[in-house]
């Protein structure tokens, strides 16, 4: 056969010869076997082959099982492989899971193999990337064991030896207590002859008194060991709380005291990491600023206490509808901030759509005074904007769109309002 056109008209007879449909599936199939018989050569089917070629191990033997396989066959096979959004949705998390629990020397090379990896996500499943992942995985196993091991031994010795260091002090204290008064006792008791009795009272007397200093000074280095024991584990104790009065106050740096969500200190901490991880793993996020409307009247009309309780109940809604990844922030007074991740932008329309719900559908109740209470949020899609700070800044321009615009309304920059 010369050209395409006999290897054509080939084809179609065969088919034809063996009662099989002409489909563009059969025709490619029984083309592609005579042409494999022929010594032509198609850009088509080498750009084919080349892209077998390049197929993981599991996915050649897919297609070898195949005698002639078709771009069709080719197409679905590619269609089961992993989307690059779901490898990058992975490599955030397999990042904090890959980094080690004690020994923090190999996070930041974790950190970059990671983001190195979600720039071109099918690298994951090369075998040198697995390979690297593996040798990372055993480093941070064996850098921990040892450590640990390391720390391990070094507590243990340090407590043996204050252990073994009080135990004899105190025991050689208590024999030399006992000894001193046996010779005390014995100096005393020391039966001496008239004739040298006189001669060595003073002496016996001088040393019965020296014993006695002895005695008394190591009774006293004795108790002063003691002392000290116990100032120790005073001062064991008061580190302890010391150590619990800063965690707290660390906790109340981060944690606002009336609501109970991150205060606003807390969230800028929050917000460089959110945004490392957007950049990084493409972590959609919205951004979402909510008001409580009028809420100076609820102040005025039913006290201050009345509108911290509005506050805190509100702020314990939100944290009830919003997902542990996310963030809720009061922002200062009866505003709040929060961060939504999503896969689908309808994620966080339903979201709000149950927040507006259950605030507008419900009354609070202070006392015996039941309240009605309306907000305004406004939301922006952070893929939308070049930087954080105009994504936040949008946020804001919306929220006050809404409360301009009779309030009780969420606006977003999809032009959606509800």
């Amino acid at each position: 056969m010369k050209d395409i056109k006999e290897i054509i008209d080939t084809a179609l007879k065969n088919l034809e010869k063996n009662n099989i449909i002409p489909t563009p599936i059969n025709f490619e199939k029984e083309f592609s076997f005579i042409l494999k018989q022929t010594d032509l050569i198609l850009e088509e089917y080498v750009e084919f082959d080349d892209i077998i070629e390049s197929l993981s191990i599991d996915e050649k033997n897919i297609i070898d099982k195949n005698d002639t396989p078709t771009f069709k066959d080719l197409t679905n096979l590619l269609n089961e492989r992993i989307k690059e959004s779901e490898i990058k949705q992975f490599l955030k998390d397999f990042s904090y899971f890959l980094s080690p629990s004690i020994n923090n020397e190999i996070k930041n090379e974790i950190n970059k193999v990671c983001s190195d990896i979600a720039l071109t996500p099918n690298d994951l499943i090369n075998n040198e990337t697995i390979r690297i992942l593996r040798k990372l995985t055993e480093r941070r196993i064996k850098s921990d064991k040892s450590l640990f091991n390391e720390k391990t031994t070094d507590v243990k010795k340090l407590i043996l030896f204050l252990s073994d260091h009080f135990k004899k002090t105190l025991k050689q204290n208590n024999i030399t207590i006992d000894e001193m008064k046996d010779i005390k006792n014995d100096i005393k008791n020391l039966d001496l002859s008239d004739s040298s009795k006189n001669d060595l009272d003073d002496l016996q007397d001088k040393l019965i008194n020296l014993m006695e200093r002895f005695e008394k000074s190591i009774e006293s280095t004795r108790d002063d060991i003691i002392s000290r024991q116990k100032q120790n584990d005073y001062l064991y104790e008061q580190i302890e709380e010391l150590q619990c009065s800063l965690n707290k106050a660390e906790e109340e740096k981060s944690i606002d005291y009336l609501t109970g969500v991150l205060t606003r200190r807390a969230y800028e901490i929050e917000i460089k990491r959110v945004e490392e991880h957007f950049k990084i793993f493409d972590s959609n996020y919205a951004i979402i600023f909510y008001d409580l409307d009028h809420f100076k009247k609820v102040n005025d009309t039913y006290g201050h206490d009345c509108g911290d309780s509005i506050l805190s109940t509100f702020a314990s809604i939100l944290n009830k509808l919003t997902r542990t990844e996310d963030i809720i922030c009061r922002y200062g007074g009866e505003e709040f901030i929060s961060l939504v991740h999503y896969s689908n932008r309808l994620e966080v329309e339903n979201y709000l759509r149950r927040v507006k719900n259950i605030i507008t559908n419900n009354r609070f109740v202070y006392g015996d005074v039941k309240i009605n209470v309306e907000f305004c949020a406004g939301v922006a899609f952070r893929e939308n904007y070049n930087s954080y700070s105009e994504a936040v800044k949008k946020a804001d321009n919306l929220l006050y769109k809404a409360k301009n615009e009779g309030r009780n309304k969420i606006v977003l920059d999809s032009n959606t309002e509800f």
